[in-house]
């Protein structure tokens, strides 16, 4: 019986969750209400607070569930370039409604200054952090530089829609961004680097 109850509200805490990312990504965060989201689902206000505690804590794991950082982030090191590079450009298609991305969400969001700080945790926390372990030398400066290229790769391919970038079968496209990648991520892959250090050692 209990385990049932369990999974009943693991369920109705994903069904607010997608209802979230939806509201998220059509509209601003101001307009954005936890009223309006529970309505959604069929819940009282109340019940959603209880699944996620604040509006700003489902803002963190909307974007969470739509970045998807443990995607990204689980392969080895020495792929993370080609990963990375995969990720971004194999988005959606500018002007395609029916697939929601994190950035149909950053930019409903960042003129908001509670979600703004909202989403510079979850970019530091999810994103910088982990791949700051996995640069060599390890850098969390190396790491932003990585953010910032895949945003503004992002912003331009998903949000302004710029020519040059949208074809994402181009194969040019993604060797320079891999290698540009690659730059920032040091000529050697951390877990090889460590790999070679311990040998020194002996």
């Amino acid at each position: 019986m209990a385990r049932t109850t369990a999974r009943a509200a693991a369920a109705k805490r994903e069904q607010i969750l997608e209802a979230a990312i939806l509201r998220f990504a059509r509209q601003s965060y101001e307009d954005t209400s936890l009223r309006a989201i529970a309505a959604d689902v069929g819940v009282d206000v109340a019940h959603v607070h209880r699944s996620f505690g604040s509006k700003e804590l489902l803002l963190a794991e909307a974007v969470r569930a739509t970045m998807r950082p443990d995607r990204v982030l689980g392969g080895p090191p020495h792929l993370l370039a080609a990963t990375l590079a995969t990720e971004i450009l194999s988005h959606k298609a500018p002007g395609d409604s029916d697939e929601i991305g994190v950035f149909d969400i950053l930019m409903h969001s960042l003129s908001s200054r509670d979600a703004s700080r909202v989403l510079h945790d979850n970019a530091l926390v999810d994103f910088i952090e982990p791949i700051s372990k996995m640069t060599c030398p390890p850098s969390e400066r190396r790491a932003a530089l990585i953010a910032a290229v895949l945003l503004g790769i992002g912003v331009l391919r998903e949000v302004l829609a710029v020519e040059p970038l949208l074809d994402a079968e181009d194969g040019e496209i993604q060797k320079l961004t891999i290698q540009l990648l690659n730059v920032l991520i040091g000529e050697r892959p951390r877990e090889v680097a460590t790999h070679a250090v311990e040998g020194d050692d002996q």
